[in-house]
């Protein structure tokens, strides 16, 4: 199998077009699934809140449509989707000695668990399983200057005005 770069989108089509013949199914980049998971939301949201949509006592999602806002909150913060969605980590199943199955902010992005469960409360089943966490934490250097927060570029050294 040849491991070369990619020359043109139609050649990553053809490349989707062959995955999916050979899995029999739609093949997607991930952020297509997010996005249609998103619209699947909204659509029933809107089912059951548009007088327009809202008629002939039909109403799917009625029961559940109300909550749909908190799990896309729940689901765009989840480091457990983030784990096996983009770091393709299998779902931990040891739970850490020390946080018992529960996330520890401090454990997760600060103090490492010596016993790396990432803070998620989870060991981490594979060595090489890194700690996902779907955000990069860069520290810098601040300072308020006439009411504004400055911050300095660690490459250049120079100060920047927040906005």
């Amino acid at each position: 199998m040849k491991n070369d770069a990619m020359r043109s989108k139609e050649e990553a089509h053809e490349l989707v077009r062959r995955l999916e013949q050979f899995y029999g199914e739609p093949v997607l980049p991930l952020g297509n699934f997010c996005h249609a998971i998103e619209l699947w939301m909204d659509c029933i949201v809107k089912n059951n809140t548009d007088p327009a949509l809202n008629r002939d006592g039909i109403k799917h999602g009625s029961i559940y449509f109300e909550f749909l806002n908190l799990m896309r909150i729940d689901i765009r913060k989840s480091n457990l989707l983030g784990r096996l969605l983009f770091a393709k980590e299998p779902l931990r199943t040891q739970m850490c000695p020390t946080h018992k199955g529960h996330f520890n902010a401090e454990a997760m992005f600060f103090e490492k668990c010596a016993l790396l469960c990432d803070g998620t409360g989870w060991l981490r089943e594979r060595p090489q399983d890194g700690g996902y966490t779907g955000i990069q934490i860069v520290e810098v250097e601040g300072r308020t200057e006439d009411g504004k927060l400055k911050c300095k570029d660690p490459e250049t050294g120079k100060w920047e005005t927040v906005e």
